[in-house]
């Protein structure tokens, strides 16, 4: 699964990252689910594979099946 991050810093910063393992994606779902948003980031950027970093103009180019902001997460219901 491909998550988008999204950090609302002065530029924003959008990080590409890919969970591979099945017990990753849950533990960052029931992180969602309980509204622990950064708490799910911290875990997708330390256990989840890093591929790229992303600039504001490639979004469009781009498919996650989640985008993950500190507030709000958005799953990409057509996957």
């Amino acid at each position: 699964m491909k998550v988008l991050i999204k950090i609302r810093n002065s530029p924003e910063q959008l990080f590409l990252v890919s969970l591979m393992d099945k017990s990753l994606i849950d533990e960052v779902k029931k992180l969602i689910n309980k509204n622990k948003h950064s708490k799910a980031i911290v875990t997708v950027l330390s256990k989840g594979k890093f591929e790229r970093e992303l600039r504001h103009d490639e979004l469009p180019t781009e498919s996650a099946e989640l985008i993950l902001t500190e507030k709000n997460a958005s799953w990409d219901l057509t996957k």
